[in-house]
């Protein structure tokens, strides 16, 4: 529809669970189009490039990089920098995209396939996931190596919001970025483990905040704090 905010998503991209949560939190409608791993042609369609998420908003195109600070000038309040801190909020949103989502993503990356759509997008996903990472036996081996270091790495978000509501004190772009780094360990089916309380208790706040998401969602697999 014209003027009808569109985002392209994929269920199991850090970047697009955490632009769902911005796009939540400040309140914006938009309909989420599901873009298949191995099929980007509508996105290509739409937009003449395949990255996702990517908004489209009214005859604007907004890639996933330019998406915080177009949402905040769409919509000022509530604001993605509590208390001004815009260079410590993109340094620690950087820091859930580019090492947590990675320490994370190879300890579940052998668990998403079973949960894609089709056949076809399980085969081309373990196809590249295998050419970037290894051989898929290999990996799978490993599972329990990747998950005690990723679980290393969720102690420290734990520790991180032991004693705030929030990773700065007022929900913001900090929030989404660590909340999207570690978004496939939920949506690969783990919990959080019952000995990181505060973290549970911050991913239920995140989780909280009521989806603007229109229409039929794309389908999530459950996810489970404890």
């Amino acid at each position: 529809m014209p003027g009808e905010n569109r985002l392209f998503t994929f269920p199991f991209s850090h970047y697009c669970v955490s632009a769902e949560r911005m796009l939540s939190f400040k309140g914006i409608p938009y309909r989420p189009i599901r873009t298949p791993y191995h099929d980007h042609q509508e996105l290509l369609r739409a937009t003449g490039q395949d990255y996702i998420p990517t908004l489209i908003a009214g005859d604007r195109v907004v890639l996933w990089h330019a998406l915080p600070e177009f949402l905040e000038k769409l919509q000022p309040t509530p604001t993605l920098y509590p208390d001004g801190r815009r260079a410590l909020s993109g340094l620690l949103e950087n820091w859930g995209h580019q090492v947590l989502e990675e320490r994370v993503w190879r300890a579940v990356v052998t668990r998403v396939a079973p949960r894609l759509s089709s056949d076809q997008e399980r085969w081309v996903f373990e196809e590249m996931q295998t050419r970037a990472r290894g051989p898929w036996h290999v990996l799978e081996s490993r599972r329990a190596e990747f998950e005690a270091e990723a679980l290393e790495y969720l102690r420290m978000v734990d520790g991180l919001v032991a004693d705030r509501p929030w990773v700065l004190d007022a929900p913001g772009l900090a929030d989404f970025g660590i909340y999207g780094g570690l978004s496939p360990w939920l949506s690969a089916g783990n919990r959080i483990p019952s000995e990181l309380r505060a973290l549970s208790r911050w991913v239920r706040r995140v989780e909280g905040i009521p989806s603007t998401a229109l229409g039929p969602t794309h389908p999530r697999a459950r996810r489970r704090s404890a």
